[in-house]
């Protein structure tokens, strides 16, 4: 058995010394501190910026305001001697104006309460009554400035000194504006001046004054605040005393571990239900008759004591954690921790107790399985190992994809295909990224068409590959996802040869197809691929019952021409005249071909007679315009064309052969009768052009 626990051997079966478990024990517990605890009261700030308010009677401020204008009233209705600087009557006015804004200022007071702005607003209305009253107060020197004195000293004693300093720097702004005016109006006397001082003087007086009993007050308010919040500190300390002791002891009755009080000679003092469970003894066989250490094992705890015994010789700390097996009352054997709490200031120790019963024999059982997992782990990895060297070694580009499209595994032959190390693609790509966008994008499309149906998705898809150098690869991506797994296999077979072989014999096709309808010297179309346009016409517009023209036309006097000019010049005259006809024929259905020697053919589908001749006219004038010289020509001194004309909506009862055969004719009347001209016939009935074309 494992033993964890090392503690000193005392005497009388102690286990533990508790001297030397405080002096090493170095966590001191604070019940309370405080300078942590506040009033809640004190956190709260008055509303506006006044100092305190010495009264807070509306009624009595009220009063004492309205006495300033009716003072006023009765010193200038009966003691204030002319001139006055305006009739007596305004000066009543102006007085009743400022009694009857108190008496609002008094009405809002006492509707909102108490408020700053309403009491400025009262403050300095008391100031400018008194300096008006002086202002107007004739007399020299004017009784009126003592107004002035009561105003403020008034208002500094109900409202504080903020106040008061406040209505003094207005008096010291409005005073020398009031000074200056009864100058100017009354002349300068000596004895107001004297007057002036001493109210100056006296003003000044009252504001150290006000300023010393505000100190005072302030000073006598801060001691009172913190008595208060001393005696506020000792019942919160006094409660939280109380209430640590009831949670503490809620706590250790209702412990989920087994604890116990023990004093210092091991002693068991206390102990909580989960203790009585585990030991299965009462609290009366237990309480200073039972000793902790007279519960452990007795091996146990002879291993305890002599390693706790060569723990202090060697002068080493005592542990405060043991591991041991407990025997209860039935004499079971359990597999227990305790760890012990000492408190410098006490003389008992809180042990608790851990029950790891099961713990242990879990451990056991996870060592077998553990070591069962040790040998299935090693058959497990010679397993991965033969995987990996087939997934390795399979010959194709392969890949292991999560169900995220990231790539969790990748062989030599992916990475040879992609330019990518291995380092770059495991953990690190998604599959999505090695498709092109467009090939990625029509996957999905298809994929969400088969799930929409409930039908099942290929396993095999061909589609473009991006490498590491941006290039792009043909690939068949073959996707083998096993049951029950959330992987899927994904290998790759680089098809790029093979589509470029494809590629290289499309375009030989093509090739062959174009030479074999196209003819060689003039790039028009051959005569074969004049009689398949033919046919498909005449069988189309014979349902549609819509009208088909042809025109044929022959360069005039072309063997004397190349027997003259030599047969490449002839040559080059064929190309020139081909080039001509095709620019001038500009319809994408109408087909001009080679259909002999110097022979052309025009098939021109859904145009009438009139409409085929306006174009044969078109051709001929081209080919005119040319200048091609021409000696051997007896018509003309340069390369002209002869055209014939037919038109038909091809009937049941022929074929396209009767069409080319009304051409001939008509280009045969064009010979005959000149050359260098247009003739046409319609419906098997020949009919000419009435003006002879002619240059």
């Amino acid at each position: 058995m494992h033993i964890r626990p090392n503690i000193n051997n005392p005497p009388h079966g102690v286990i533990v010394d508790i001297d030397s478990l405080i002096s090493d024990y170095s966590e001191h517990d604070t019940v309370l501190d405080l300078n942590s605890i506040e009033r809640v009261e004190n956190k709260k700030r008055p509303r506006f910026n006044l100092h305190s308010i010495r009264a807070n009677a509306p009624a009595l401020q009220l009063i004492a305001r309205l006495s300033l204008p009716l003072m006023s009233i009765l010193y200038f209705s009966t003691s204030a001697a002319p001139p006055l600087l305006v009739p007596l009557f305004i000066v009543i006015l102006a007085c009743l104006l400022f009694l009857f804004f108190h008496l609002y200022l008094y009405r809002q007071t006492t509707n909102l309460g108490f408020s700053k702005k309403i009491m400025i607003s009262a403050n300095q209305l008391d100031i400018t009554t008194a300096h008006l009253a002086w202002l107007l107060d004739p007399a020299t020197p004017a009784p009126m400035m003592l107004l002035i004195i009561i105003a403020v000293i008034g208002n500094g004693i109900q409202h504080g000194f903020t106040t008061f300093r406040a209505l003094l720097q207005s008096t010291a702004l409005i005073a020398p504006l009031v000074i200056i005016i009864r100058t100017q109006v009354n002349g300068f006397h000596s004895l107001p001046l004297i007057f002036l001082f001493l109210c100056t003087f006296f003003l000044i007086y009252a504001y150290f004054l006000f300023h010393r009993i505000d100190a005072i007050q302030s000073e006598a308010e801060n001691r009172f605040t913190r008595l208060e919040l001393d005696n506020y500190k000792l019942k919160q300390l006094g409660m939280a005393l109380q209430k640590g002791e009831v949670r503490y002891r809620n706590i250790f009755d209702n412990s989920s571990a087994a604890m116990v009080l023990i004093e210092d000679n091991m002693r068991i003092s206390l102990v909580n239900a989960k203790f009585l469970e585990l030991t299965k003894y009462s609290k009366s066989e237990l309480y200073n008759k039972k000793r902790l250490s007279d519960l452990i094992y007795k091996d146990d705890l002879k291993r305890i004591q002599r390693f706790h015994a060569k723990r202090k010789k060697m002068g080493g700390t005592t542990p405060t954690e043991y591991e041991c097996k407990m025997v209860d009352k039935d004499t079971n054997i359990k597999h227990v921790i305790i760890r012990l709490k000492i408190t410098q200031w006490h003389e008992r120790m809180m042990a608790t107790i851990e029950d790891i019963t099961s713990r242990k024999q879990a451990k056991s059982a996870l060592l077998r399985s553990i070591k069962k997992l040790r040998q299935a782990a090693s058959r497990l990895t010679q397993s991965q190992k033969r995987y990996q060297n087939l997934f390795e070694n399979t010959g194709t580009a392969t890949i292991l994809v999560e169900k995220n499209m990231r790539i969790s595994m990748a062989n030599s032959k992916f990475c040879e295909l992609t330019g990518f190390s291995k380092n770059k693609i495991t953990g690190k790509k998604r599959l999505s990224e090695f498709i092109e966008r467009k090939n990625l994008y029509r996957i999905r499309r298809f994929h969400a068409k088969q799930k929409k149906r409930g039908l099942p998705l290929p396993t095999e898809y061909e589609c473009l590959l991006i490498d590491n150098g941006r290039d792009l690869k043909h690939v068949v991506m073959k996707i083998y996802s096993p049951q029950e797994q959330e992987s899927s296999i994904v290998s790759f077979f680089d098809i790029t040869k093979h589509k470029q072989a494809e590629a290289a014999l499309q375009d030989a096709h093509e090739r062959l197809r174009i030479v074999s309808v196209i003819d060689e010297l003039t790039q028009v179309a051959n005569r074969r691929q004049f009689n398949e346009k033919l046919n498909n016409e005449w069988n189309r517009l014979k349902r549609e019952g819509l009208p088909l023209s042809l025109i044929m036309c022959d360069v005039d006097y072309f063997k004397s021409y190349n027997d003259t000019y030599g047969h490449q010049n002839g040559d080059r005259c064929l190309r020139s005249i081909a080039d001509a006809i095709s620019n001038t024929v500009k319809r994408s259905v109408d087909v001009v071909a080679r259909y002999g020697g110097e022979e052309f053919a025009i098939i021109m589908p859904n145009t009438d007679m009139h409409g085929a001749f306006e174009i044969a006219e078109s051709v001929r004038a081209a080919i005119e315009q040319l200048q091609i010289p021409n000696k051997a020509s007896s018509v003309a001194p340069f390369i002209t064309l002869s055209l014939g004309v037919s038109s038909m909506i091809p009937p049941q009862s022929l074929s396209p052969e009767s069409l080319i055969k009304d051409a001939d004719n008509a280009l045969y009347e064009a010979k005959r009768s000149g050359r260098n001209q247009v003739r046409m016939i319609n419906t098997n009935k020949l009919r000419f052009g009435e003006n002879r074309l002619e240059k």
